[in-house]
């Protein structure tokens, strides 16, 4: 599950131009910075992203003092992925005018995408100073608190963006991650359930209430939950994952087995819709295939204990057993203390030695 937000878009201003006008407009004046900047977010809407950053490179060509426009060219560098460049600019836009609300803001952004939760926080807290009703400063605030997992202090942030805007069903829905998070189940399902009603296109809450729903063993509904959201989002990794687990829970292992391939399929690098598929395989008694998707979960994530210690399992069903043993010793080499590599470690020598 994650919380649902975006950065604050280019400003368009108050009057809308047609693109034609904007050529137009463009082959007088070439240079003009209202014109351009009309013009990238033109360009931005039909996903030429590398033709807005030109306008914007242009208009700071000979504007090299507009923070506007290091703002918004910040904004199309994080559209293309070029993080480091786009938080550049936004420190350029601050730099000549500290009092910019939504550059805060968008640094905080992409501050939060690189993981980068306490310096995220301060540009949200910079924002919300400067702009107390910013709801989505508030928004934002609140999911970086969560990861930071200072839920009470998340759970803030929602409320107050609901104060401000009792109609934002990103923040219902994000208020309910952090009940989630605390185990007030019934109180995360009522905020889904009030997301929903506003927006009943919002896929992510359909997942979300899915994966409750599977907490509490009540694993139909979640299904009817999981089929909704992919409905709406059929590209949704996260959700056929979460779909796969539940169809496991009930026993219906090949199907569990077609979401976890498509989960794969939309994702390949999904570590753990690969160690899913393994355990299906295995329940279907495939050892051979669950092995070579344990190693592909391996790849992706080597530090993960379980994965080494059910790979150890596999590779001792198959008599496998100096394998097996170096599986167990790796489990251990990351936790010590882990009990099931350890007793499966100790079993296995045993049985090594036995004439």
């Amino acid at each position: 599950m994650a919380p649902c937000w975006g950065p604050i878009k280019p400003k368009t201003g108050k009057i809308q131009r047609s693109p034609q006008r904007i050529q137009e407009a463009l082959k007088a004046r070439p240079n003009n910075p209202e014109i351009l900047h009309y013009n990238a977010i033109t360009l931005l809407k039909l996903k030429k992203p590398e033709k807005a950053l030109e306008c914007y490179e242009k208009i700071l060509k000979n504007n090299p003092k507009l923070a506007e426009a290091w703002n918004n060219k910040g904004l199309v560098l994080k559209e293309l992925g070029r993080y480091d460049e786009a938080l550049e600019c936004y420190e350029k836009a601050l730099q000549i005018n500290p009092k910019l609300a939504d550059a805060w803001y968008n640094k905080g952004s992409v501050l939060i995408y690189l993981k980068k939760y306490k310096k995220a926080l301060k540009c949200f807290e910079k924002a919300i100073e400067l702009n107390p009703k910013n709801y989505r400063a508030w928004g934002t605030k609140g999911i970086t608190l969560h990861n930071l997992k200072i839920y009470e202090e998340a759970l803030k942030c929602y409320d107050k963006v609901l104060q401000l805007n009792p109609q934002d069903d990103k923040a219902w829905n994000n208020k309910g991650l952090v009940f989630n998070e605390l185990g007030r189940y019934d109180e995360s399902l009522e905020c889904y359930e009030k997301a929903l009603q506003i927006n009943p296109k919002l896929a992510e809450a359909w997942n979300n209430k899915g994966v409750v729903l599977s907490e509490l063993g009540r694993y139909e509904e979640a299904l009817e939950c999981y089929e909704k959201a992919l409905e709406i989002d059929p590209e949704d990794d996260k959700t056929w994952n979460n779909k796969g687990l539940v169809l496991e829970e009930l026993g219906k292992y090949k199907d569990a087995l077609e979401c976890f391939q498509k989960a794969l399929e939309i994702n390949p690098e999904f570590a753990d819709a690969w160690k899913w598929k393994g355990i299906i395989l295995e329940d279907l008694k495939k050892p051979e295939e669950a092995l070579k998707c344990y190693k592909k979960a391996l790849k992706l994530n080597p530090k993960n204990k379980t994965l080494w210690y059910m790979q150890g399992k596999t590779l001792q069903k198959l008599g496998k057993h100096k394998e097996a043993l170096k599986c167990y010793e790796k489990a251990l080499e990351i936790d010590p203390e882990y009990k099931k590599a350890k007793k499966a470690l100790k079993e296995l020598t045993i049985q090594k030695n036995q004439p």
